[in-house]
């Protein structure tokens, strides 16, 4: 029998998003949006574990803890907090009320199945299983695309079969489609592949079209932009428009629409993007699809600037890039660079998200130190490396 999981979260999105990477596991999912909701739940079905939120409407995940664990049905029950509070004394607070662990918001699904695996065994070993293959509903509006079509490819969301059929009637014969009829399936497209643009109605059956988008921008490892999302609503909803501003979607596409409309608003979104990939690159350099990054020997005055931009701003910087075509990223690392673990571990996850960016990695290490601590790890021991970046170049252009 599969195992149970219950989420008590306010966000939909959130609860979506777990539900997602757990199907795959025949995991039964539970959903309650605050406390009350979620204290009932349990005590109905006696889930083996539950998700909670911190900061809740009605009852927050404090209170809902404590009523939990006063159950002495519930009790043993484990309980994951998942939230953005991670405030040492919050943490610590919530511990000595029996929480068993918590994950930091917004959180991907490797770190969601490394966390819960050792209470569900929903796998063996310590290699996380790959996502299965989705294959989106094979609904007439999705249309099936060849991966080496060089055409920007296009997300459509919407619940109305004629605004789909009208978005294909105008882009079809210039552009890859691919449709969603809500909110879930749009979030199980994005799950699977990259777009050019967004086109997202504001108002889905499933999920708000926010919702939607807070999601996707959660995906900004994956190259999300609010620049490629185009909003489609009603001229009359102002207040859904007021709040697409908020949440900085620079276009708006009022239904109904003309193709040049439809054109217009793909224009506007493409010159924002360009303005944000044309800023000023702090960590790169780029040599048409060739990217080099610099990784200082430890003693340099770069040293701390680099080593702590590992984790953030590099990985965004070659977000933009890609999206611009690069293919290859080539890094040099200098003596002691890898020395303290914290930069290590940030480096080798820098090197999975290039991996997970489709770029090619070779490295450069000129000194025996920073090539022995290469060799360490199973993710760099097996990629090339070179004593100079004179060597690196000339290799990539035979």
């Amino acid at each position: 029998m599969g195992k149970k999981v219950l989420t008590i979260d306010d966000s939909k999105t959130v609860r979506t998003i777990i539900a997602k990477y757990l199907e795959q596991f025949s995991v039964t999912i539970f959903e309650a949006e605050d406390g009350e909701q979620g204290v009932a739940c349990a005590r109905k079905n006696i889930p083996d574990l539950i998700l909670l939120d911190y900061n809740m409407p009605v009852m927050d995940g404090y209170h809902t803890l404590i009523e939990l664990k006063m159950d002495p049905e519930l009790k043993p029950v484990p309980v994951m907090m998942v939230t953005t509070e991670t405030s040492k004394e919050t943490v610590v607070k919530l511990l000595k009320l029996g929480l068993n662990d918590y994950i930091a918001k917004p959180f991907t699904r490797e770190l969601l199945l490394k966390k819960i695996n050792p209470i569900l065994k929903l796998y063996s070993g310590e290699q996380i299983p790959p996502e299965s293959e989705e294959i989106l509903p094979e609904a007439e509006e999705t249309i099936a695309l060849e991966e080496a079509d060089a055409s920007p490819t296009i997300l459509v969301v919407d619940d109305k079969a004629s605004i789909r059929e009208l978005m294909k009637d105008h882009l079809s014969d210039q552009f890859q489609l691919v449709m969603a009829d809500c909110g879930r399936t749009a979030l199980a497209a994005i799950e699977q592949r990259r777009f050019d643009y967004i086109f997202l109605d504001i108002s889905l059956p499933d999920m708000s079209g926010f919702d939607v988008f807070n999601a996707y921008m959660q995906h900004i490892g994956e190259g999300a932009s609010e620049k490629k999302v185009i909003a489609m609503t009603l001229r009359s909803a102002l207040q859904d428009i007021h709040r697409a501003n908020e949440l900085g979607i620079p276009v708006i596409l009022y239904k109904p629409f003309t193709r040049s409309e439809v054109l217009k608003a793909m224009e506007q979104s493409a010159a924002g993007q360009k303005e944000i990939n044309t800023k000023k690159l702090h960590y790169l350099t780029v040599n048409g699809k060739v990217l080099t990054l610099e990784c200082p020997a430890q003693k340099s005055s770069k040293y701390r600037f680099y080593a702590e931009s590992l984790a953030s701003e590099i990985p965004q910087e070659i977000d933009t890039l890609v999206d611009e075509g690069a293919d290859l990223l080539i890094i040099t690392i200098g003596e002691g660079f890898l020395s303290k673990q914290i930069v290590s571990k940030n480096f080798i996850k820098l090197i999975q998200h290039a991996s997970q960016m489709h770029l090619s990695v070779r490295l450069v290490a000129d000194s025996p130190q920073a090539r022995d601590a290469l060799k360490k790890y199973s993710e760099t021991c097996n990629l090339p490396i070179d004593v100079s970046l004179e060597c690196a170049l000339n290799s990539i252009a035979c």
